[in-house]
C-alpha cells in the first residue's frame, strides 16, 4: 500500500511540474534557471542524505519526482532559450549549493534536511508576499497538486522514522498556505 501511495504522490507533484514545463515550452512562463537548479539541490541533497543514513522510504517519492522535475524544468528552459536570470536568483542556487556543503561537512541528514527546509522557506518569502499582494498572479493548480502529494507522503510516514516527516510536512504547510492565499479574491496591491 505504501508503494501505491508513494507513486500517487509522485504522480501528483510530477503533474504539477509537467504543467509548468509545458507552459515554459509554450512561453506562457519564463522559468528562472538558477532558481529551479537551486531547488533541485535543496531537495535532492536532503533526499540523498536521508537515503544514505536511513534508507529509501516510499514517502520520499514526491520529493524525488520534484527534484527530477526541477532539473527538467531548468534544463528545458535553458536549452529552449526561454529562461530568465535575475540577481536574486543567485540566492536560490547558493542556498542549494550551501545545502550540499552542509551535508558534505556534517554528513548528518537531520542538519541537512532542516537547513534545506529553512533555506527553502526563506527563499519562498517573495512568492508568499506576491501571492498576498496579488493572489491571481500566483494562482495555479500546482499548489493544490503539491498539497495532495505532501498529504499522501505524510500518510505513508505514520509509524516511520520522524526524519521522513520533515520535508513533506513543510511542503504541506507551504503548498496549503499558497492554495489559501491564491484562492482569495482581491485586488492587486501596490509593491
Amino acid at each position: 500500500m505504501e508503494k501505491l501511495i508513494g507513486v500517487l504522490a509522485g504522480m501528483a507533484i510530477g503533474s504539477a511540474q509537467l504543467i509548468y514545463l509545458v507552459n515554459g515550452l509554450q512561453k506562457k512562463v519564463t522559468p528562472s534557471v538558477l532558481s529551479w537548479f537551486g531547488w533541485a539541490f535543496l531537495m535532492g541533497t536532503s533526499l540523498v542524505s536521508q537515503v544514505i543514513a536511513k534508507g529509501w522510504q516510499w514517502s520520499m517519492t514526491g520529493i524525488l519526482c520534484s527534484t527530477a522535475g526541477c532539473v527538467a524544468i531548468a534544463a528545458v528552459a535553458f536549452f529552449s532559450g526561454n529562461y530568465s536570470v535575475k540577481r536574486r536568483d543567485w540566492w536560490f542556487l547558493l542556498a542549494g549549493l550551501g545545502c550540499v556543503g552542509v551535508y558534505l561537512g556534517s554528513a548528518n541528514p537531520w542538519v541537512t534536511t532542516v537547513f534545506a527546509i529553512i533555506a527553502d522557506a526563506l527563499l519562498g518569502v517573495p512568492t508568499i508576499v506576491k501571492a498576498y499582494r496579488d493572489p491571481a498572479s500566483e494562482r495555479s493548480m500546482a499548489w493544490a497538486l503539491g498539497t495532495v502529494s505532501s498529504t499522501l507522503a505524510l500518510l505513508i510516514c505514520v509509524g516511520h522514522d520522524a526524519i521522513y516527516v520533515l520535508f513533506p510536512a513543510y511542503l504541506w504547510v507551504f503548498n496549503t498556505g499558497m492554495v489559501g492565499l491564491t484562492r482569495r479574491k482581491g485586488r492587486s496591491r501596490p509593491d
